[in-house]
């Protein structure tokens, strides 16, 4: 069933200081001429922001052809098959798309709507707004997938595992938890989610200080 955009993409998990991961799907007279991950932020309006960075086919396709707008479809799901089918089995994924407006196969939500592009000379990015027309549930809560939230996570799973990796291991795996910190840092400017990474990362500093002199510095080193 369709609804209506006004506070539904705020159900999704959208939000305006934190980038939420999608699969964008564009086309130009029924054909889909790109599909990519895609990192958008909610923006005025109830609309959504993005980003098209030189490289990818799309932008060199919207510069060559001085394209200000086309029709998108945006695939939300925070299964990490179809970031994997996106990239390694386009072919796949842009059949699918063909067949349905919202393949159920693949999306857990869909937003229908109009991309409008800015691109300002001299600059390698090209900016582009969402301007949603349609919101289809497949899924009863569907939730946009976050590189935050699970860098977030991960750097937990690494904070466990420094009591017992191996003494050589130890810096290494305070070097992941700094770099899942960086990728928090990147993906939002949410203030509870910078003060939990910063004290995940303050807290590992302190545990392998603790840890190299406690075990990695006596006779009982990796037992």
């Amino acid at each position: 069933m369709y609804m209506s955009k006004e506070c539904k993409l705020l159900q999704l998990g959208f939000s305006s200081d934190t980038w939420g991961e999608v699969i964008a799907v564009f086309f130009s007279n029924g054909d889909v001429i790109g599909l990519m991950p895609l990192g958008l932020r909610l923006s005025e309006n109830c609309t959504l922001t993005g980003r098209l960075y030189r490289g990818s086919k799309l932008y060199n396709y919207i510069i060559s052809t001085s394209t200000a707008k086309l029709q998108c479809n945006i695939c939300v799901t925070e299964e990490p098959q179809l970031f994997y089918l996106s990239i390694f089995e386009k072919s796949k994924v842009v059949k699918a798309f063909k067949k349905c407006e919202c393949p159920k196969k693949f999306c857990d939500a869909c937003l229908t709507g109009l991309c409008r592009f800015r691109y300002e000379e001299g600059e390698d990015v090209i900016r582009l707004t969402v301007d949603v027309e349609k919101v289809l549930f497949r899924k009863k809560s569907p939730r946009v997938f976050t590189r935050a939230s699970s860098a977030f996570i991960e750097a937990l799973v690494w904070f466990t595992k420094i009591p017992y990796v191996k003494c050589e291991e130890i810096e290494e795996a305070l070097k992941r938890i700094e770099f899942l910190k960086e990728v928090v840092y990147r993906s939002t400017q949410r203030e509870l989610y910078i003060k939990l990474i910063e004290e995940v990362y303050s807290k590992a500093r302190e545990l392998v200080s603790s840890v190299e002199s406690i075990r990695c510095r006596s006779r009982d080193k990796n037992i």
